[in-house]
């Protein structure tokens, strides 16, 4: 574990964190119920699950958890709806010119699982893909304007899954990283 609260997978075999699964000590503390408690686990699990099917893998460490109520919208009912929401942050750099293919790997492999895409953003600067898991999980893969990438996943009750920027511009926690990790396939050129 690194200062911050953050997992950091260099040098780790197929880039999976040096360390065994989260323990529940590590979980949303206080008030959380087991069914936050499942949600997160089911977070992180699409979230590897997406990360194993990238070849070759990024680098990638854990970014802050979050999690919250929302107020529901108009129409359905006064309850509040609680959520919590998981990510990596990408530290491979990934050229301009393979972003596009990375965006496009990860689109492949959701339409595989069966999730269906809710956005798609083709742009070479900037793609992004976000799907729809069949039990309401909501994923998404965006790049920023300075080339840092974040795959985030959401439970159900969350509107849509938060931006990677978002919290950082709203003065949350601080810039997302920027990559800095080579690799021969994502960083090439062309």
């Amino acid at each position: 574990m690194l200062p911050g609260g953050a997992d950091l997978n260099l040098g780790c075999p197929v880039g999976r964190p040096c360390h065994g699964p989260q323990e529940p000590a590590a979980w949303p503390a206080g008030g959380a119920t087991v069914d936050q408690l499942v949600a997160s686990a089911r977070c992180e699990t699409l979230l590897q699950d997406t990360l194993d099917a990238i070849r070759p893998m990024p680098v990638w460490q854990s970014a802050s958890p979050r999690s919250g109520v929302r107020l529901p919208r108009p129409g359905t009912g006064d309850a509040l709806q609680w959520y919590v929401t998981r990510g990596r942050d990408v530290l491979t750099v990934v050229s301009e010119a393979r972003r596009t293919a990375l965006a496009g790997a990860v689109e492949g492999h959701w339409r595989r699982r069966g999730w269906t895409i809710t956005a798609l953003g083709v742009g070479r600067e900037l793609p992004r893909v976000a799907a729809t898991t069949r039990d309401g999980y909501q994923l998404v893969l965006e790049f920023g304007d300075l080339g840092e990438a974040g795959l985030i996943a959401s439970s159900p009750g969350a509107d849509r899954p938060e931006h990677p920027s978002r919290p950082w511009a709203a003065g949350g926690c601080g810039r997302a990283p920027l990559p800095y990790v080579r690799c021969s396939h994502w960083s090439a050129m062309a």
